[in-house]
């Protein structure tokens, strides 16, 4: 097999590999076969930058889906032939507080498939889902509805992490404002799912860089007003659109201290920051306005069971838009055209094929 593979812990390491092993199977394991693999920005952090590594080695890629074409001989959930998508949890402990109430994303020893070390992911022909997971997360894979393609189902990752944010965490009424920063597939997919809880006025925030494509598809996707913070006074344009209703909710997608600070600023009283996005910079700022204002700020990381089955109903009924998000499909071994179009924010979404032996 031919794939992308990353090397270290550190930031960086990817290299494009040929001859590697077909993944054996275990009596409990399922062997998938790749039929589409996304590129997320979880990846692009790692693109272009050495760090050295010839250790902890990993096939990246966790955004995927396939068909099964092996499963063990203990298996009986799951058959060759059945279209699924995995929501890329390799391993969890089983015995920790987020996995006793269900969480299996926040676990401390979660391990990802494409993420973490001797975790294999999608950049490639095969992935092994370990049936030592799915003994106890069951839901760690779904079948594929039959009207919904494998490309979309390759983005049901940044589906469920928007659709828990705004859906299962916040409390946006219909009829109010939200204000998501970051126009990326996150940003994109909260806009979405905030369009079908009644949101009134969506703001999209973001860099004037994402004009010439991203822009158009948000538009298109339900954002009534577009900021770019690199032109325009944030906090002034959103108090002017918002008016005396105020903003109660804000999706941070992209995690910097200046959106921290801005949405600090623009939250009304008594409302919610939900940060999805990360940055390792630190904070240079009082957050006294959160306790001021009585104002929520609240950490969010992926998705559970409930985002990823109504995700992928909201998929099926045609309820939600991943077609408009794909904006590029190339081979794998045309890799790094893919992450260069995402860099330059001429892409939204790409999926990657297999195109080797």
């Amino acid at each position: 097999m031919i794939g992308l593979v990353r090397y270290g812990k550190e930031i960086g390491g990817f290299q494009f590999e040929e001859n590697l092993p077909k993944p054996e199977v275990g009596d409990e394991d399922i062997l998938i076969e790749v039929r589409a693999a996304g590129i997320c920005g979880a990846d692009l952090k790692h693109y272009g930058v050495e760090n050295g590594a010839t250790e902890n080695k990993r096939i990246a890629g966790h955004e995927f889906s396939g068909v099964i074409v092996e499963t063990g001989k203990d298996v009986v959930d799951w058959h060759i032939g059945d279209r699924v998508v995995s929501e890329n949890t390799g391993y969890v402990c089983g015995k920790c507080h987020a996995c006793s109430i269900g969480n299996f994303l926040v676990c401390p020893e979660k391990r990802s498939l494409g993420l973490s070390p001797g975790m294999d992911g999608g950049f490639t022909k095969y992935v092994k889902i370990p049936g030592e997971v799915l003994r106890v997360y069951k839901n760690a894979l779904f079948r594929i509805p039959d009207n919904v393609s494998f490309e979309e189902a390759a983005c049901l990752d940044p589906m469920s992490n928007a659709y828990m944010a705004l859906a299962q965490r916040s409390q946006l009424l219909p009829g109010e404002n939200v204000v998501i920063f970051g126009a990326g597939t996150l940003g994109l997919f909260s806009v979405q799912i905030a369009k079908s809880m009644g949101a009134a006025n969506i703001i999209l925030v973001a860099s004037s860089r994402n004009k010439a494509v991203r822009f158009k598809v948000a538009e298109k996707l339900g954002v009534t007003h577009f900021i770019t913070y690199d032109e325009e006074d944030v906090v002034e344009r959103v108090r002017d659109i918002a008016g005396v209703h105020g903003i109660p909710v804000i999706v941070d997608c992209a995690g910097s201290p200046q959106a921290l600070k801005q949405s600090l600023e623009i939250i009304r009283t008594n409302g919610q920051i939900i940060r999805v996005g990360m940055s390792f910079e630190p904070l240079e700022f009082s957050i006294n306005d959160l306790s001021m204002n009585a104002n929520s700020l609240i950490g969010h990381m992926a998705y559970n069971t409930t985002s990823l089955k109504n995700s992928l109903y909201m998929l099926e009924r045609g309820m939600i838009d991943a077609k408009s998000l794909i904006t590029h499909r190339l081979p794998l071994t045309s890799w790094k055209e893919g992450f260069e179009k995402m860099l330059s924010r001429e892409a939204i979404k790409v999926i990657l094929t297999y195109d080797g032996d």
